[in-house]
């Protein structure tokens, strides 16, 4: 599911914004920072991408993006009793194309989690939590307006009363996407949701890559898997400022020249926990019910 940060840490390599068809200029005086792109989820493990942020110019290549993953950091992760080394392996499903994976700390809903890179002599550290899991009583699927070739997909949950709440939502269409990905508008707070019975449209996954033929409904047939996760207050800042960039500048690989709000200390990114609940969906005109 940590794959499906959508290329974000893209966002925050850019110290200087001259094109839309960046390159990064190994060669400046500018003095590049480790970018941190990591999580954990509840009942999983630490997943961490770490690269470095660069001057952009004016036109980008392989060899310029081959130079930006940290691949011989010390990387590890501790829940206040026990401390775990992650390992480091190529990752060619995704940039930054080299990811850090724990295997022996489970996320657990309440915990503190610690993060630590250590790389050249520098102490980068974050830490967060997981937060319970807001699980789904229903999701209907129905037709879009107009159209019975795209559906629409609505969930149905409780918002809890008397405190804060934050939701992330990310989607993976069976025998399409290699893993999950960012869905479109999929980040939101319950400060526009209305009780006792909250709604949130499920839109599919966006990736650049889809950016002149993306559609964000489903097609008759389809098997989906949502993740739907209540995160932080800080992963909500960072999620829900990427998407408005993306949607503002219309360019999501490079929609911003400043850094992405974050929690990184000695660096710059995100690392956040997220209270995840899975749903698998045929997609057809009907309403799945869950019992909990």
């Amino acid at each position: 599911m940590l794959k499906a940060f959508l290329y974000s840490w893209i966002v925050m390599l850019v110290a200087a914004f001259t094109s839309c068809e960046p390159d990064w200029d190994f060669d400046s005086d500018y003095e590049s920072e480790v970018v941190v792109e990591g999580g954990i989820t509840a009942d999983g493990f630490a997943k961490v991408y770490l690269s470095q942020s660069k001057i952009l110019n004016s036109t980008w290549d392989s060899i310029a993006l081959s130079k930006l993953p940290v691949m011989s950091a010390k990387v590890t992760v501790s829940d206040g009793s026990q401390t775990e080394i992650l390992v480091g392996r190529i990752d060619k499903g995704r940039l930054p194309y080299f990811v850090y994976t724990g295997s022996q700390i489970r996320g657990e809903v309440g915990k503190v989690y610690m993060l630590t890179v250590m790389y050249r002599g520098k102490e980068i550290t974050a830490r967060t939590t997981i937060p319970e899991p807001i699980l789904l009583d229903s999701i209907r699927l129905q037709p879009t307006e107009g159209c019975d070739t795209l559906y629409q997909a609505t969930a149905y949950f409780n918002d809890p009363k008397g405190e804060a709440n934050y939701y992330k939502i990310f989607t993976q269409v069976e025998e399409k996407d290699e893993d999950y990905y960012n869905a479109f508008m999929g980040t939101f707070s319950d400060e526009i949701l209305v009780s006792p019975v909250a709604t949130a449209e499920i839109y599919r996954g966006f990736r650049h890559t889809e950016l002149n033929k993306y559609t964000p409904f489903f097609t008759p047939g389809e098997k989906v898997n949502i993740c739907f996760s209540q995160i932080t207050e800080e992963g909500f800042r960072f999620w829900s400022q990427y998407e408005n960039e993306v949607i503002n500048s219309g360019n999501p690989v490079f929609p911003n020249t400043t850094n992405l709000p974050g929690n990184i200390d000695g660096g710059l990114g995100i690392w956040m926990g997220y209270g995840t609940a899975v749903y698998h969906v045929e997609v057809k005109n009907t309403c799945y019910h869950y019992k909990h």
